[in-house]
């Protein structure tokens, strides 16, 4: 591990539009568009705030574009572009914050990390949802949100081509590579997707255990090379984020979130770290309190990033 040095910061200027993929005859379709947000954005907020540079060290912001890939559908075009910005700044030996956009795209994290690092790098996740995300497009009937199948697709649970060709994720993550909590809400498929893979997941009771969540995430850190924290909005209780797209019940407390961030910083280990869902252009709802519940996320994870992993 060393010292953190440069930071480049991965910015989303795309808004949720709920893209799906479903399985028919075999193979997956794909279902995508493009919406830009109507209303002030989260990132705007945070770099015109200062917020970066409280690491204390040079920022290069990376904004993903669809037009980079104008040869490929909407989802493969943003998603591989995610990935390039994420192994653009690693490969510099920077580490990584992606403010924006959905957890649909928590593969091309990874994948960009992965291509930056190598693939005998062995990266664990850190992940804060209300939900596992680890759903199987092939034993469903009908089509299945992105934001569905983030953890079943690094797991290697499914959709290999998009993994591989479209994320950049050559070799999955293993499950006990994997801590998440609080994933309070999930059906019985994706629970028993999640224990099928041993993924290490601790309920709401034990996420805001903080000896529980300092004892998983040491173990953690002491097996793997780099960590990617990924942190939802909706891991808070509701009122931290009104302008979020519905209310979802029985969330953790906006302190015990940030103390559980720092405790994945404090390993020096995070290579990766992004903040999802903060932002569904619904500004009027509520959106200076939800956005400043990112900020206040964000800050303490920099506060904390002393030390990586990178090379």
């Amino acid at each position: 591990m060393r010292q953190v040095s440069g930071l480049q910061v991965v910015e989303c200027k795309y808004c949720y539009n709920k893209w799906t993929v479903e399985i028919k005859d075999g193979q997956p379709r794909f279902c995508s568009q493009v919406r830009e947000y109507r209303q002030p954005r989260d990132v705007d907020l945070y770099h015109r705030s200062g917020l970066y540079e409280r690491l204390g060290v040079p920022v290069e912001r990376y904004e993903v574009e669809r037009e980079r890939f104008p040869d490929r559908p909407v989802y493969a075009a943003i998603t591989r572009d995610f990935s390039d910005g994420v192994c653009r700044g690693a490969a510099r030996g920077d580490v990584v914050l992606a403010v924006g956009g959905y957890c649909n795209y928590a593969p091309a994290i990874v994948g960009g990390l992965q291509r930056a690092l190598g693939t005998d790098c062995t990266i664990g996740v850190v992940w804060m949802d209300a939900h596992g995300d680890c759903r199987l497009p092939q034993n469903v009937e009908g089509p299945v949100t992105l934001v569905g199948v983030p953890m079943s697709t690094l797991l290697g649970l499914t959709l290999p081509e998009y993994r591989v060709q479209v994320c950049g994720l050559e070799v999955p993550c293993r499950g006990e590579n994997v801590v998440a909590g609080d994933l309070r809400i999930m059906d019985e498929a994706t629970a028993t997707a999640l224990s099928g893979a041993k993924v290490c997941w601790l309920d709401g009771t034990a996420f805001a255990d903080e000896g529980r969540w300092r004892r998983e995430i040491a173990r953690l850190a002491g097996r793997v090379d780099a960590l990617y924290l990924a942190v939802d909005a909706d891991i808070l209780r509701a009122e931290h984020i009104p302008a979020y797209e519905k209310t979802v019940p029985y969330g953790q407390e906006l302190e015990t979130v940030a103390r559980n961030i720092r405790i994945a910083m404090e390993t020096g280990k995070v290579a990766a770290f992004s903040m999802f869902c903060f932002d569904f252009d619904r500004y009027e709802c509520g959106g200076e309190r939800t956005y400043a519940s990112g900020m206040r996320l964000i800050q303490a994870g920099l506060d904390s990033w002393k030390e990586c992993p990178l090379p």
